[in-house]
């Protein structure tokens, strides 16, 4: 595995100097506070998002806006296969106020399908090695409760200090909403749209939160990081099973580096390349 962890490394070192030199300046659009309910009401609000300022960021259109009380985020996938990762890897939508550090707090969703293969025994793996492995009979089950999970909860970063564990939390989307932190996702089949109403501060009703507090300006994060988590995976499971080792053969150490090498080559191609954008917002005066 150790030309796994050097390839994941340095491509996750690229992948934060890319992410720390593209950040777009924006300005957040003040919404009028109303008795208008996320849930109930959420067609009207999203109509008053699609008249917002767009901002395209290479495969997603993002519009931003605010009250007293939430930032609003609406995200629209323009590419399809960027949204197709986005399904099977996780979206992360980053939230950091001025006097935060990157990657301070964090949303995740959908958390992913690969993540939620994760509590199934070998299925991470399996899916990785077999292309065709979500469409197998005997497989079917798994695939169904993924995604129904998937579809029910978030994953939810919140880091008081830098070299704290980047490790999300699953939360239930109820119980996200009980906080008053709304997430909606339209999925289309080659095109999807999320929407995410997330609290400025942290209180007794919104524990869940960036707790921007004071600040006029808020740094987000736009990212698919297909690299970070076939890492977390190779940290703690057995080496991938190549056709030699399978079979009894053991071959020279070349020729099994070289099979390991075109291995991962073939899972890259397969994970996508990571996706990160950042835009920094202003808020406008109301």
């Amino acid at each position: 595995m150790k030309l796994l962890h050097n390839l994941t490394v340095v491509a996750t070192v690229i992948f934060l100097l890319c992410s720390c030199s593209t950040t777009t300046k924006v300005t957040s659009q003040f919404k009028e506070p109303d008795s208008m309910s996320f849930e109930s009401d959420a067609e009207e609000l999203f109509s008053q998002m699609n008249q917002f300022e767009r901002h395209q960021l290479d495969g997603i259109v993002v519009r931003v806006g605010h009250d007293a009380s939430h930032l609003f985020v609406m995200v629209d996938f323009v590419n399809a296969r960027l949204y197709q990762r986005a399904k099977n890897f996780g979206f992360t939508l980053f939230i950091d106020g001025e006097s935060s550090f990157q990657r301070s707090f964090g949303i995740t969703y959908p958390t992913g399908f690969f993540y939620e293969l994760g509590n199934y025994s070998q299925a991470r793996k399996r899916y990785l090695e077999e292309p065709n492995w979500e469409n197998m009979p005997e497989n079917r089950h798994i695939v169904r409760a993924a995604r129904n999970t998937m579809a029910e909860r978030a994953l939810l970063i919140q880091r008081r200090g830098r070299r704290d564990n980047m490790q999300p939390a699953p939360v239930p989307l109820v119980q996200l909403r009980a906080q008053n932190l709304y997430i909606h996702h339209d999925d289309e089949e080659h095109r999807g749209r999320l929407f995410f109403a997330v609290p400025l501060q942290v209180r007794s009703t919104s524990q869940f939160s960036p707790d921007i507090r004071g600040g006029k300006k808020v740094t987000l994060g736009f990212e698919v990081d297909p690299i970070t988590l076939l890492d977390k995976e190779s940290a703690h499971s057995a080496p991938l099973i190549t056709s030699e080792s399978a079979s009894g053969r053991t071959g020279t150490a070349s020729d099994r580096d070289q099979e390991h090498r075109e291995h991962i080559i073939l899972l890259q191609r397969r994970m996508g390349d990571t996706f990160s954008k950042w835009i920094e917002v202003t808020f406008s005066n109301p």
